[in-house]
């Protein structure tokens, strides 16, 4: 009897694994799909003052994502100083218009570097694309806001390349910090922020600190 309780137990193992062959093989584990950046929230920091924008991902492959982005920022000439009065006010010499460069779009690419040599968390990588730009200005002898009204605008197209590093603080978020040199250009005559002279380099090196929703 006992031999027989055996034999039986022995066959139904067997006719067991031969009956789902497919389920004895999967693993017993899946791994988890990587976090990538969804969105971002950004501010710059430069030569032409601060900026805010944003900007969205599209992954194309494991290491290389694609990104357009939108950003505004204050612009000035560095020729240009601010002086206080007796009164306390300050005042800049010479200034005719305050400029913007609104909007400022980006599309590019982003390249992840080294995925196999650091952390997860810790993403270097490059990145480069090309930058349409609206210079915008105001004329400085109308308030603040009503100066708007007498607004104008010129056109250009430049690009940016740049290197930096995302850094993964949790599951649904991150950080972002690179540096960007930016080649924007006006063709053609440009715009007097002061009397003296005319701007017509809108670019330079560029701070940008993001902060990234992942999905």
């Amino acid at each position: 009897m006992k031999k027989l309780i055996l034999i039986t137990a022995f066959l139904f193992s067997i006719t067991s694994i031969y009956a789902n062959p497919a389920d004895s093989l999967k693993p017993k584990m899946q791994l988890k799909r990587e976090k990538e950046n969804n969105w971002s929230i950004n501010l710059t920091f430069s030569d032409n003052g601060f900026g805010i924008g944003a900007a969205k991902y599209f992954k194309l492959s494991k290491n290389i994502t694609m990104n357009a982005a939108i950003l505004f920022s204050g612009a000035k000439d560095d020729r240009e100083f601010d002086q206080t009065d007796i009164f306390g006010n300050s005042v800049t010499p010479y200034k005719v218009n305050r400029l913007f460069m609104f909007p400022v779009l980006n599309l590019g690419m982003q390249v992840r570097l080294f995925r196999d040599d650091v952390t997860d968390n810790m993403r270097p990588f490059i990145n480069f694309g090309v930058s349409p730009a609206a210079i915008m200005y105001t004329p400085y002898s109308e308030s603040f806001f009503s100066s708007f009204k007498y607004a104008k605008a010129k056109y250009t197209v430049g690009g940016y390349a740049g290197i930096g590093l995302d850094y993964m603080t949790n599951k649904t978020s991150g950080l972002s910090f690179n540096l960007r040199y930016y080649y924007l250009h006006l063709f053609g005559e440009g715009i007097n922020s002061i009397s003296t002279a005319e701007m017509k380099n809108f670019g330079g090196i560029y701070f940008i600190f993001g902060y990234n929703l992942l999905k």
